[in-house]
């Protein structure tokens, strides 16, 4: 699945095809020993991400 990670300086981190675990991602969050994350190969502080948001996928229609 496909995920958008938005960040409070209005910066944007799109993961294509991530493995995401939302119960292990949530309390590596709420964790307070933990100070930053990665996120697709990059370390972030924990506390600059506004949210991480599933992207529908699109899918092109074909016409015959």
């Amino acid at each position: 699945m496909d995920y958008q990670v938005q960040l409070n300086n209005g910066q944007v981190i799109n993961l294509t095809n991530a493995e995401f675990d939302a119960t292990a991602f949530t309390a590596t969050l709420n964790d307070p020993k933990i100070n930053f994350v990665n996120i697709g190969g990059a370390i972030i502080n924990k506390h600059t991400i506004n949210s991480v948001l599933p992207v529908a996928a699109t899918q092109t229609e074909t016409q015959a």
